[in-house]
């Protein structure tokens, strides 16, 4: 019945419905179809955090759904400004682990990561850093920081 009313839920439901399967790892084809046409109809309404969770969900379950990761990646790179370290890493990570190839969100991602990488917790930095070189993606810049960032936590 979730899949025939899926068009009634706002962004925030369409997250939470799939990150709780997800978080169960509960397969539900029919359901992620849906949500994924309806995610990818709305995604200029959602916030970052419903993007990052999205594709988090997706890449958990392995379920690949190609014209929603365009669009989230399209959005994304619009709006990476408004994303905290857990979204950057997340998104960066999911779109690694299903192998979607979208350079300009890494390259966005970068960016943002770069200025903000004081703030990333220890598992954002393994997340992102992992994300980008199981992805292939060279990021110099990146990984600088990161390695920076590293040696002064780790003293």
């Amino acid at each position: 019945e979730s899949e025939q009313r899926i068009g009634t839920f706002n962004p925030q439901d369409l997250s939470n419905t799939a990150w709780s399967f997800a978080t169960l790892g509960v397969r539900a084809p029919q359901l992620f179809d849906a949500i994924a046409r309806e995610s990818a109809q709305q995604v200029s309404n959602f916030n970052a955090q419903n993007l990052a969770n999205i594709v988090w969900t997706y890449a958990t379950l392995g379920v690949r759904a190609p014209q929603l990761f365009d669009a989230i990646a399209r959005e994304s790179e619009q709006r990476i400004g408004t994303f905290n370290p857990q979204d950057l890493s997340n998104t960066a990570w999911s779109f690694a682990t299903l192998g979607v190839r979208a350079p300009k969100l890494f390259d966005a991602i970068v960016r943002e990561s770069v200025q903000h990488i004081g703030s990333f917790t220890a598992q954002n930095l393994t997340n992102t850093v992992w994300a980008y070189a199981s992805a292939g993606v060279h990021a110099p810049e990146l990984f600088d920081a990161i390695a920076y960032e590293s040696e002064q936590r780790i003293g």
